[in-house]
């Protein structure tokens, strides 16, 4: 990869008929899965991906924050093309990486997720410098994407949703439940009647307490002025997210 590249990563993604919904177009579920993908991919090309950053320098990565908002969901009839970079933050404890998700030159979503480096050992979080990030690989790019806000944990005015147990296949390698198999539970808050000429167009999720294999959740949900707040909760009352959507019309191009 050149600088450029470092800089500023850019790929084309081919949707997946796996990745539809249930109205078989691509949509938030799939654009986080493939913010996600683009940001591996750039962290791994660097050498900083969490492949072999365990053994290395004995860290992983963690993701805290998400926030993606969509503008439209996609058919198959182009490939998608991601652009992500890293933005300023001003301190040496997390990045921030922002995208961008575009169909040929229609915008379909943007989006930021926060993450940090955590000791393996000590579980305290760890400076980038560690790994030798270079804060110059930040990109001073626009990114209209609204700012992380404050989401309550408290349970009130919530209501059960529906309770779940975490499995085998939602562990990743760390042993812990992979961080976007909560935004499946997060969608299966809501019917499928609820979803119907709807779309998921503003998600951010804030990742409270990492959660591992047998652990019972319990995913609570209310409606709120502006959306609707979730919430999964782990059987001692700790929460492990904490989650505010909103939904709009469907858009699908």
């Amino acid at each position: 990869m050149s600088e450029k590249e470092h800089i500023l990563f850019s790929e084309p993604k081919i949707q997946q008929f796996r990745d539809a919904d249930a109205d078989g177009a691509i949509g938030m579920r799939a654009y986080l899965n493939y913010f996600q993908d683009t940001v591996t991919t750039w962290m791994h090309r660097l050498g900083w991906g969490n492949d072999v950053i365990h053994e290395k320098y004995g860290v992983a990565w963690v993701f805290l924050k998400y926030r993606m908002q969509v503008y439209a969901k996609t058919m198959y009839h182009e490939p998608l093309q991601i652009e992500c970079w890293a933005e300023p933050v001003g301190h040496s404890v997390s990045i921030r990486h922002a995208v961008e998700i575009r169909m040929g030159q229609q915008l379909m979503a943007r989006g930021r997720l926060e993450s940090c480096l955590v000791d393996l050992e000590n579980k305290r979080v760890a400076r980038l410098d560690r790994i030798g990030y270079r804060p110059e690989l930040a990109l001073e790019r626009e990114n209209p994407v609204e700012p992380f806000t404050r989401i309550d944990q408290d349970t009130e005015g919530l209501c059960e949703a529906y309770p779940y147990i975490v499995r085998y296949t939602d562990l990743d390698n760390n042993r812990h439940m992979t961080n976007l198999r909560y935004i499946q539970l997060i969608m299966d808050a809501f019917t499928p009647e609820e979803f119907c000429g709807k779309m998921l167009s503003d998600l951010e999720i804030h990742y409270r307490n990492q959660c591992v294999y047998g652990d019972r959740l319990c995913v609570l949900r209310g409606e709120e002025e502006d959306g609707y707040r979730i919430l999964a909760r782990k059987e001692d009352g700790m929460p492990a997210i904490c989650s505010k959507v909103r939904f709009a019309d469907a858009v699908i191009l």
